[in-house]
């Protein structure tokens, strides 16, 4: 199938735009330009697992896949690289003074305040102080994302978009079937980037975890204004508080 993305800037200006809900976006909403003939791009090597390593307790910093999070003492830090072996998890972090690997129950520093890596899963890492032990995302999201039975279902470039922060999927493909998911937030940024998602996987949206229960690449490799064209969408499934 044909694999298409979207710019950081233009998945921003979806998500903030208010098109929000599992709809289709009127006419005029519609800034995504149509799909373009690429070669798919090769498929990353399936993680080895195990997908969590560390504390079972979440409490502390999360640092969400790909995103940016803001840290309790001020400055930033990103979760930007995954590697597991089979037995054993590792993650680089990155800030403003470098990049440095971690591992679980290993000691960081970041912007100047020393942290424990409580734990480090495919999705986020969880950083924890002796004075700090809630997470970093508010409880405003108790209304959001609408569920139905449990289920989410993201859409191919529309945005659902909640009070604070709102999630699209960004890039879909098939062989395996696999996506892109952007999270981002007013005045924030993008606060997690889950790239190469698969069945089975999980993710950390607005405080809760979510399993991917199904990635449906859809029909994209046809013209977006052909009626055969049906774009690819993933569903997800409430697991409970992240």
């Amino acid at each position: 199938m044909r694999n298409t993305r979207i710019g950081g800037a233009v998945g921003l200006t979806l998500l903030l735009a208010g098109c929000g809900g599992t709809g289709t976006p009127e006419a005029s909403e519609r800034t995504t330009p149509p799909a373009s003939a690429s070669s798919p791009q090769p498929a990353p090597a399936a993680d080895k697992g195990p997908e969590c390593e560390g504390a079972k307790s979440a409490a502390g910093v999360h640092l969400l896949r790909g995103g940016a999070t803001a840290l309790p003492d001020g400055g930033k830090a990103t979760y930007a690289e995954a590697a597991a072996d089979g037995r054993h998890r590792t993650a680089v972090l990155s800030a403003d003074d470098g990049r440095r690997t971690v591992a679980p129950g290993g000691k960081v520093t970041l912007g100047g305040h020393a942290y424990t890596v409580a734990q480090i899963c495919t999705y986020r890492v969880v950083l924890a102080t002796a004075d700090h032990n809630g997470t970093n995302q508010g409880a405003q999201m108790a209304t959001w994302p609408t569920t139905q039975d449990g289920h989410w279902r993201l859409r191919w470039h529309v945005p659902d978009n909640g009070p604070a922060m709102g999630a699209v999927v960004t890039d879909i493909q098939d062989g395996p079937a696999r996506a892109s998911i952007s999270v981002t937030a007013p005045g924030q940024g993008q606060l997690a980037f889950y790239d190469d998602v698969r069945k089975g996987g999980t993710v950390e949206i607005a405080n809760r975890l979510w399993k991917v229960e199904a990635v449906d690449p859809g029909h994209m490799n046809v013209d977006m204004n052909s009626p055969d064209f049906k774009a690819g969408h993933v569903d997800l499934r409430e697991l409970g508080d992240a």
